[in-house]
């Protein structure tokens, strides 16, 4: 069965649900996890599995942030494996290896973080990928955010490039206001650009906000304002649509932010090294869902099969980080693996985002 007829199947026998969730790739156990989108509650720690290798790629290897596709089925980023991978919308079924027309070449797309599949603009539906690396001659090297078709993943021109004020260490994307916003760990800024990808000045920078240290993942709160994880300052930081501060928020307990989503609640979904946590603004843990050190971005999405219930377990207890910042931030950025060569579980240092 080819990848056009699996996607018809998927789509055609399940009803719509309304029960939205929160997806979280864990790249320790190589899974999607998915939570309740009204309080957090742990609903299943499988909506995703490893699917193993495909044509000698080992497909989940850090996978990072989850997408919809303009088709209604799952992308999802890996920051080792160098591919972003496409899976039913249950998640029940792996479709293949989606960039790059299935294929893994790192001169392309080598240590990607998050992305993005816009909504609006003239590239609605192309599926943007922040890129550290990857050696191109005939398009822009590194520290860019390439490009997929898509239909077939194929590399089309680079949506964003580290020139005339661009990029350096994309780590997310968002679609905010009628513009694209990239966050940069190099930079400390979070960089916008408008719909075609033209360089639209800085949203924020670490010179106006000091706190502002790694940003990784930005999510839009109901209210219209911007949330935006800081991973070395251990904030979470809100500004409103003009880029003015208007809340920072932190428990104190909690360090390393990574992915953010507002809950139906009005309370916060963050993820950090040490687990996936429900807090709110006032600075409260309300709930930590799940404990672990590899927990990614957070993607609100409505399933097509209702799952069961949300229950909430015994409390959880987060576990703790014993690295030094140093550590932690040289892994997020670029301590990254060649799968076809290097063991799993021995890192290398990479140079890309320093």
């Amino acid at each position: 069965m080819n990848r056009t007829t699996l996607i018809a199947a998927a789509l055609l026998a399940t009803p719509v649900s309304a029960q939205d969730l929160m997806l979280i790739p864990d790249s320790a156990s190589d899974a999607v996890w998915a939570f309740s989108a009204a309080d957090g509650s742990l609903i299943t720690n499988s909506y995703i599995t490893d699917p193993g290798s495909a044509g000698g790629i080992d497909v989940f290897n850090r996978p990072i942030e989850v997408m919809e596709s303009s088709t209604g089925t799952l992308l999802v980023t890996d920051q080792f494996a160098d591919v972003v991978s496409e899976f039913s919308a249950d998640g029940t079924t792996f479709l293949g290896v989606f960039s790059l027309d299935g294929t893994r070449d790192t001169t392309i797309m080598d240590n990607i973080r998050g992305g993005l599949v816009p909504a609006s603009g003239p590239y609605a539906g192309h599926v943007l990928v922040c890129n550290a690396g990857g050696t191109n001659p005939l398009l822009f090297s590194q520290d860019n955010v390439k490009k997929l078709a898509p239909s077939d993943g194929d590399e089309l021109e680079d949506f964003a490039f580290n020139r005339y004020g661009g990029i350096r260490g994309p780590f997310d994307a968002i679609e905010y206001n009628g513009d694209i916003l990239v966050s940069t760990d190099t930079q400390n800024a979070i960089v916008r650009f408008n719909l075609v990808g033209k360089f639209n000045e800085r949203f924020a920078h670490n010179i106006d906000f000091p706190q502002l240290d790694f940003p990784q993942q930005m999510a839009e709160a109901t209210n219209g304002n911007l949330l935006v994880c800081c991973f070395s300052s251990g904030v979470i930081l809100e500004f409103n649509p003009a880029g003015t501060l208007v809340g920072q928020y932190d428990p104190g307990t909690l360090s390393l932010y990574r992915g953010i989503a507002e809950l139906d609640n009005g309370n916060l979904l963050v993820t950090t090294t040490t687990g996936v946590h429900e807090i709110t603004r006032t600075g409260l843990v309300v709930e930590t869902e799940a404990a672990g050190a590899d927990f990614r971005y957070v993607t609100r999405f409505t399933p097509p099969v209702p799952p069961a219930p949300a229950r909430r377990a015994a409390p959880v207890t987060p576990i703790e980080d014993t690295r030094t910042l140093d550590q932690a931030i040289a892994d997020e950025r670029g301590v990254t693996q060649d799968t076809n060569t290097t063991p799993r579980g021995t890192n290398v240092l990479r140079q890309e985002g320093e």
